[in-house]
């Protein structure tokens, strides 16, 4: 699922957990501090909605917007790719863990 500042891939888990992974290459940035900056939004946001995810693969892919988001933006907008893609409750995407 492609949101403006993230992109989001998801396929099932033959191991029955739920398990993420984060690509920021340079094509993001030239700058390590912006492509660490985008890692960390995205692990912060999945860490905070992983207790209510189904066992599912994910991979996550910051886009260039991701640079003004904040953390609370970030996790707002991966709840609802997720709930899009039919991975995490309604009620739970709309009002995310500590935003």
């Amino acid at each position: 699922m492609v949101g403006p500042g993230m992109l989001v891939v998801c396929a099932p888990a033959p191991d029955r957990k739920v398990r993420c992974g984060v690509i920021c290459g340079r094509k993001y940035s030239l700058l390590a501090v912006k492509r660490n900056r985008a890692r960390r939004l995205l692990w912060e946001s999945f860490r905070l909605l992983r207790g209510n995810l189904p066992e599912c693969r994910l991979v996550l892919i910051p886009r260039r917007r991701m640079e003004k988001y904040s953390r609370m933006e970030a996790t707002r907008e991966l709840a609802g790719l997720l709930m899009k893609a039919g991975l995490l409750p309604a009620d739970v995407a709309a009002s995310p863990p500590e935003c």
